[in-house]
């Protein structure tokens, strides 16, 4: 149940579930708002000893019938020698029925060599939210490897609020190659009742036009992208905010 809060400054909106939606300000707190019945709630702290810096997600449990927020925290990094060395991500949800964090396994964000991070929220759709991040190398040679845009491959995330585990794969062939920051540029939407990929057709933010991607067949990890359209922008519009 909603309780009333005294407003927070500096609150941005991370995402919003069935007209819930959720807040962070500039001190880590996390509060979910029903505009409907102008409530607030205030979540407590988490329950990670040290969560540096995170994201949050929320999302609905058809097979719990419950609410979770997700945060998946950076630990930090560390110099040893000249290598540098980057701790694993770590994944905590909180419930909504019973008003706590708990800390789930992250091993499927790990491979033997990269660390799979989902940074940026997008949406929540039947069960599954989905984010877009990037995956990286667990270590680099040297502090200065790190600044190197091509270790790093943007990729799409699923995380099914049911099993509490996260998938990903990645975006369409044509958007990856230099420089690869461009493919932030990227949005997951709705289309036609469909989940989407709405962005750049290529790297190149100032000649390409932009396309729609509909995923298909989406199974365990593995799934393909259809473009469905493409555009260019009108003159005088310099990019597109949202489809």
């Amino acid at each position: 149940q909603f309780i009333w809060l005294k407003l927070v400054e500096s609150v941005s909106i991370r995402g919003h579930c069935d007209g819930i939606v959720c807040l962070c300000d500039c001190g880590g707190n996390i509060i979910l708002c029903n505009p409907a019945i102008k409530e607030l709630k205030l979540l407590p702290k988490s329950c990670l000893p040290n969560w540096g810096y995170s994201d949050v997600g929320i999302g609905y449990d058809p097979k719990s019938k419950d609410y979770k927020v997700q945060r998946i925290s950076c630990d930090g990094e560390e110099i040893y020698g000249d290598r540098l060395v980057f701790f694993p991500p770590r994944v905590e949800i909180y419930n909504l029925s019973t008003d706590t964090w708990r800390e789930i396994k992250s091993n499927c964000l790990e491979t033997e060599a990269t660390f799979l991070w989902p940074e940026d929220f997008e949406m929540y759709w039947k069960g599954i939210c989905y984010w877009l991040g990037y995956e990286q190398p667990k270590e680099f040679e040297s502090y200065f490897d790190r600044l190197e845009d091509e270790k790093k491959k943007t990729v799409v995330f699923f995380f099914d609020t049911g099993d509490e585990v996260f998938h990903s794969i990645l975006l369409p062939d044509c958007v990856y190659g230099p420089p690869e920051e461009y493919c932030y540029d990227m949005s997951i939407v709705l289309w036609n009742e469909s989940v989407a990929l709405f962005g750049l057709e290529s790297p190149d933010a100032y000649a390409e036009p932009y396309g729609i991607w509909v995923m298909d067949d989406f199974d365990g990890g593995k799934g393909s992208w259809t473009r469905h359209l493409t555009f260019k922008l009108l003159v005088d519009v310099k990019r597109v905010l949202r489809l």
